[in-house]
């Protein structure tokens, strides 16, 4: 939707009864706020104006009528939900338009033939007047809908995933190491992040109900937020783990990522463990 002062958008897809109905957005009156609401809740969004009116979804150069009613009410919210909606009322304008006015069969039964007479005085054929068949004005309304209101939905999740997971591994020990962009913290803070491991190199599968070997969960168990990077112990040589990882925040765990990485065998240790130290860690 155009955001120029004054820009004029027609929906004929949403005529009603032959009306011509003419969204315009005045960008230097229009009222702007923000609404958010967790996925999966209800929100309800009043307009600010009064009549008829209409609620309009903005997507990028299109926009799309969702509904009717001076409160927009969605329910169940999704992530598909989120966006800009603005609030359109009605402002009624008559206009004028001349049209031929079709004759009642009441009006023929009640109109007679006028005979022709010829030059003696005889009667000839009888005709009807067709050529000055009165004209009637018919009212056509015209319906024109101004901007008074735009909102900003936001809808909130649980974080999405971390980043550049990696395991810089040695025969016995190793870093787990990611990054996370704060836009993927869902709309709320990202209070902790939870990791895990577990063996996948066996010959023979554990006996158990899943038959893998459990998952072994990182120390400590909720890493601070701003953390990102952990040290691992007491891991084999020459196996190979599966490590994940993912945040959590108020509506709860986040996306999982998951990695593969194999330990050096035990012949290859010495001198690797100063190497595997981050930069950052000097």
């Amino acid at each position: 939707m155009s955001s120029t002062s004054s820009s004029v958008l027609t929906l004929s897809s949403f005529n009603l009864l032959f009306f011509t109905q003419v969204l315009t957005v005045l960008s230097s009156t229009i009222k702007y706020n923000e609404y958010a609401t967790d996925k999966g809740g209800n929100v309800s969004i009043p307009c600010i104006a009064q009549g008829n009116i209409m609620w309009v979804k903005e997507h990028g150069n299109n926009s799309t009528i969702v509904q009717t009613g001076r409160v927009l009410v969605l329910r169940n919210v999704s992530t598909t939900d989120a966006g800009i909606y603005v609030c359109f009322a009605s402002v009624p304008r008559p206009s004028t338009t001349a049209t031929s006015a079709t004759t009642s069969p009441q009006n023929q039964q009640e109109k007679e033939t006028r005979p022709l007479e010829d030059e003696d005085g005889g009667h000839g054929e009888s005709v009807s007047p067709t050529d000055d068949q009165p004209k009637e004005a018919e009212m056509e309304e015209e319906v024109e809908y101004l901007a008074h209101q735009r909102t900003k939905l936001i809808v909130r999740t649980v974080p999405g995933p971390v980043s550049q997971l990696y395991f810089k591994a040695s025969t016995i020990l190793g870093f787990l190491i990611w990054r996370f962009n704060k836009t993927q913290s869902g709309g709320y803070p990202v209070r902790s992040f939870t990791a895990e491991y577990r063996n996948v190199s066996y010959k023979t599968p554990p006996a158990n109900a899943s038959f893998e070997h459990a998952w072994s969960r990182m120390d400590p168990i909720n890493i601070a937020f701003n953390v990102r990077q952990m040290e691992v112990y007491r891991l084999a040589p020459n196996t190979t783990y599966e490590f994940r990882i993912w945040a959590n925040n108020e509506l709860g765990s986040g996306e999982v990522v998951t990695t593969n990485v194999t330990t050096l065998p035990e012949t290859k240790e010495e001198g690797r463990y100063s190497s595997l130290i981050p930069d950052d860690c000097h």
